[in-house]
């Protein structure tokens, strides 16, 4: 009996350390699971923190691809030379969110569009994503081959003067090749005999002596309504729908360049592109904000102007009245009629009046069209839009 006691008090005394142990052992387990789940819980959030910086920077590359192509500059983009490179302006969306696009020439009218998207904490990048897309160039084709082309009668008066010879304008010696051959002074889609009323010459322009070009009146069968509504893969709805300046049919006085003063640290004006009568500078400087600022203007309805210059290529869904001594650089498209008279107008590049209703138009007065092939280019260029591939939207490259 004795012994008996002795063993259990022995066993008694042996286990007095396992509540110990086991306590240990719980904490360590319970240490484990909370460190287990603090290291879950911390991945998580760097997980979706990188997912928030990946989105901010696939947002930022994005952004960039659309700017790219709203700002698009035909004039230095088009100085590239097959698989040649170009960084464009950048921009920032937010803080340490920015886009850098870069634009690659393919051919002569395809171009491949990257923009590199980050975001940036503490001067640190924590993601990038660059994507790329595939745009084509897509100028208008004008079919000018007169310095007038008419589908309808026309009458010249006065001291008018119709040049086909080709004229580079003052001051865009710089940015113009030389002169070329010249076009008809008056291309027409049918007989041009006085007898049957088509032209009509008189005062100081009888017998067309105001009208020089090879040849001075160019009777083309091949103007029809398309000539003056189809512009290679563009229409006048296309252009009209294209429009940076829209205007209701009405009187417009003293178009012009406008100007932005500089924003410090830049000393450099702006054009002032949101100005519905800033067409462009073509008489300021080759310097100048505006000078290679050529915009599309529609007017949906009946246009006279007087007084002003503008450039770019112009639209009129109706009659087109000039006087007061306007000037315009770029073809001139009416769907009506043409008249200039008094202190007339001064159209360098060409003017096509498609008198819908067969009417006249009528030229008087000191008004003046010259052919120019450089005002027609650099418009036509000034004007030319990207679009993306239908089939190419985009890709992510990284």
């Amino acid at each position: 009996m004795r012994g008996c006691a002795k063993s259990g008090g022995s066993l008694v005394r042996n286990e007095r350390g396992m509540a110990l142990a086991v306590a240990v052992f719980a904490m360590v387990i319970i240490a484990a699971l909370v460190a287990g789940t603090f290291f879950a819980a911390f991945a998580h959030v760097r997980m979706s923190r990188s997912g928030a910086y990946a989105a901010a920077a696939f947002q930022a590359a994005d952004a960039g691809l659309d700017q790219a192509i709203a700002n698009w500059d035909p004039f230095s983009v088009d100085t590239l030379t097959v698989q040649n490179s170009m960084t464009l302006a950048g921009g920032a969306l937010a803080t340490g969110q920015s886009y850098t696009p870069t634009v690659t020439r393919l051919s002569g009218t395809l171009f491949r569009v990257q923009s590199l998207g980050t975001q940036t904490i503490g001067g640190t990048v924590q993601s990038s994503r660059l994507l790329a897309t595939l745009v084509r160039k897509s100028p208008a084709s004008v079919d000018v081959k007169g310095a007038i082309t008419v589908r309808g009668s026309i009458k010249i008066s006065g001291s008018s003067q119709i040049n086909g010879s080709d004229l580079v304008p003052a001051n865009w010696g710089g940015v113009c090749n030389a002169a070329g051959a010249g076009v008809a002074g008056i291309r027409d889609s049918t007989s041009h005999a006085d007898s049957a009323n088509q032209i009509r010459t008189s005062g100081a322009c009888s017998g067309a002596t105001c009208i020089t070009g090879s040849p001075k009146i160019l009777v083309d069968t091949t103007v029809t309504t398309k000539t003056f509504t189809q512009f290679g893969d563009l229409s006048f709805t296309d252009l009209a729908a294209m429009a940076d300046k829209t205007l209701p049919g009405g009187t417009y006085n003293s178009i012009g360049p406008t100007y932005d003063a500089p924003v410090p640290p830049s000393t450099t004006q702006t054009c002032r592109r949101t100005d519905l009568t800033n067409w462009g500078g073509p008489t300021a400087l080759p310097t100048s904000a505006c000078f290679n600022y050529f915009p599309i203007i529609y007017s949906s309805g009946d246009l006279h102007l007087t007084g002003g210059t503008g450039q770019g290529i112009l639209l009129v869904n109706g009659d087109f009245t000039v006087d007061g001594g306007f000037e315009f650089y770029g073809p001139v498209i009416v769907s009506g009629t043409a008249s200039s008279q008094g202190t007339g107008g001064h159209i360098y590049g060409g003017l096509l009046a498609g008198n819908a209703d067969l009417s006249l138009t009528t030229i008087t007065g000191n008004s003046v069209v010259d052919y120019s092939a450089c005002a027609l280019q650099r418009a036509i260029l000034g004007t030319s839009r990207v679009k993306p591939l239908k089939n190419h939207a985009w890709g992510q490259l990284r």
